[in-house]
């Protein structure tokens, strides 16, 4: 039976596990997460298969901040930089160098109303140990990091 984990770094250092229930694992509210994804609106790094992120993804869109802007990494497209709300970038995976350059410069220019939920169909920790992937990029994506875990 898979189960999502949840890994929520900083301030909240503990393992949530959705258990598999009749309605499907992910029907079960998880209260100390939800709640610091939709109080605090802080990013959040889905890192699943993309069949299991979207119904994540269906299951957090209520709790993330509006309006919601989409966008999936195209050559040469630029990042979108909304003033307010939630960009959702789905296969965060295969940003290129500057579109990952583009992405931190905006995120450090001040203070923005906009809560970043970041999709993977990958880990994205060994892109950073392997240098394809910006570390400190990476760490402001991942707040709240909502982790698939098949079963063993």
């Amino acid at each position: 039976m898979p189960t999502a984990r949840f890994q929520v770094p900083g301030a909240f250092p503990r393992d949530e596990v959705l258990p598999s229930e009749t309605t499907g694992p992910l029907a079960t509210e998880l209260s100390l997460e939800w709640n610091a994804i939709s109080r605090e609106h802080c990013n959040v790094l889905v890192e699943a298969m993309p069949a299991v992120a979207g119904q994540i993804l269906e299951k957090l869109r209520p709790h993330l901040r509006t309006p919601i802007e989409e966008y999936r990494p195209e050559a040469g497209v630029p990042v979108p930089q909304p003033a307010e709300g939630t960009l959702i970038l789905s296969g965060v995976e295969s940003l290129d160098a500057s579109q990952q350059a583009q992405l931190l410069h905006w995120l450090n220019q001040g203070k923005k109303r906009v809560q970043l939920a970041s999709i993977s169909s990958q880990p994205l920790f060994p892109l950073v140990e392997a240098g394809t992937f910006d570390a400190s990029l990476y760490y402001r994506l991942n707040v709240v990091r909502i982790e698939w875990v098949e079963p063993t």
